[in-house]
């Protein structure tokens, strides 16, 4: 089958070599891939920064309104970035993935903003925008990054690190997708009475309209 060629390049490569790596089983086994998935989670931590980390935090809770901008395989992480503090009650947007609109929308941002984007293997031409706009705007920006020596240039003002796998490899969310809660679970608790108080008012809306 097409999946058996491991000469293919792109993504059917990725997938091929993920498939064919660190098994001697016939077929995949979901338990050695999770193993791996593991691995990228210790890789993570090894590279968590404790003030990087901080800062992170800092700069949610300090921003004015916080947009988050997420496109392609990263999409479901902006999203769940999203749904997680809009529950805790903060400012936050979500900026269209490309185009014209991607522009409108960024151009709201401003000093005191804090503007969210996610560069794991590059940055996007769009994070290139985020990151030259600032320059005038004057918002702040964070970065969940799979580089940990990436370009200046190509740098955020504070840059979370993310291991997803080698180059060749398929590229898994599941390390992204805990630090984006450990990020959310931190802003909870330094949010402490507030963020409860916000949970507590969806909770009772839903009760009230049963849903």
């Amino acid at each position: 089958i097409v999946i058996e060629q491991n000469h293919l390049e792109g993504p059917a490569g990725k997938m091929a070599g993920t498939l064919f790596t660190g098994s001697s089983e016939d077929s995949f086994q979901a338990a050695n891939f999770l193993n791996k998935q593991m691995l990228y989670l210790e890789k993570t931590m090894q590279h968590l920064d404790k003030q990087t980390f901080e800062d992170a935090i800092g700069e949610i809770l300090s921003a004015r309104r916080i947009w988050i901008h997420a496109k392609s395989a990263s999409t479901s992480m902006g999203q769940l970035l999203f749904f997680r503090l809009r529950r805790l009650g903060l400012p936050v947007s979500q900026l269209p993935s490309g185009g014209t609109e991607m522009l409108e929308g960024l151009a709201q941002a401003e000093e005191n903003d804090l503007v969210i984007f996610f560069g794991f293997s590059k940055v996007s031409w769009e994070g290139q925008v985020i990151l030259d706009c600032q320059k005038n705007a004057g918002y702040r920006t964070l970065c969940f990054t799979g580089r940990l020596h990436a370009p200046k240039e190509e740098q955020a003002d504070v840059n979370l690190y993310v291991y997803r796998g080698e180059a060749g490899e398929y590229h898994s969310m599941t390390a992204a997708a805990a630090l984006v809660d450990a990020l959310v679970v931190a802003v909870s608790e330094r949010l402490g009475a507030d963020g409860a108080k916000n949970l507590q008012k969806i909770h009772k809306m839903k009760k009230r309209y049963r849903m």
